[in-house]
């Protein structure tokens, strides 16, 4: 299935992505601020990808421009049917295409899908404080801070991560909402 959004199809991984996903995985300009478990050799994404497409808690994507070029991978994982909760993680891998909008246009994309399709009800992430660029991206689409984490960094010393979240009604609601039908007295009333 591919899901359409403005700027970005997401489609599902497949075999012929891995080199990308495992030389995004050893750029460390890509990995800096990556949480997951992403494999870095090529050898290990058989068994990465047969564990990632077996889990039901787990959807990844891949992120593609409209000329189907790859640029990134997305994915929603502990999903948790019952209470209608899943956690959010990106990766714009491309860094030719960073600050113009595509990672705005996935996670928005993806959100979307989530709350209509999947009928989840929160999406949540968690995000380095000093990750300014995916901050803005995900405010962009109305996810809102809701707590904070410190934990030892890779030099000895603390980073700092927010947890943030949006609900299926603030997104509908917000400033990039959906159009919506109006129903007719709605329209009447107007």
């Amino acid at each position: 299935m591919i899901i359409r959004g403005e700027r970005v199809l997401l489609r599902p991984l497949q075999p012929a992505d891995w080199p990308k996903l495992a030389a995004w995985s050893n750029d460390p300009d890509v990995s800096r601020y990556l949480e997951g478990e992403y494999p870095k050799a090529l050898a290990d994404y058989p068994e990465w990808y047969r564990r990632a497409m077996s889990d039901r808690h787990s959807q990844h994507y891949a992120i593609s421009t409209h000329s189907h070029l790859l640029i990134g991978h997305i994915e929603l994982d502990h999903i948790a049917w019952r209470s209608g909760d899943a956690e959010l993680r990106i990766r714009i891998g491309e860094k030719a295409y960073w600050d113009q909008g595509f990672g705005t246009d996935a996670v928005r994309t993806l959100v979307r899908h989530a709350f209509s399709a999947l009928g989840l009800t929160r999406v949540y992430l968690r995000v380095f404080a000093a990750n300014r660029r995916a901050i803005r991206c995900y405010e962009k689409v109305g996810f809102r801070k809701e707590g904070r984490l410190r934990r030892p960094g890779p030099d000895g010393g603390e980073v700092t991560l927010f947890l943030m979240r949006i609900l299926r009604s603030e997104f509908f609601q917000g400033p990039r909402a959906p159009a919506r039908r109006l129903s007719k007295a709605q329209r009447e009333a107007g």
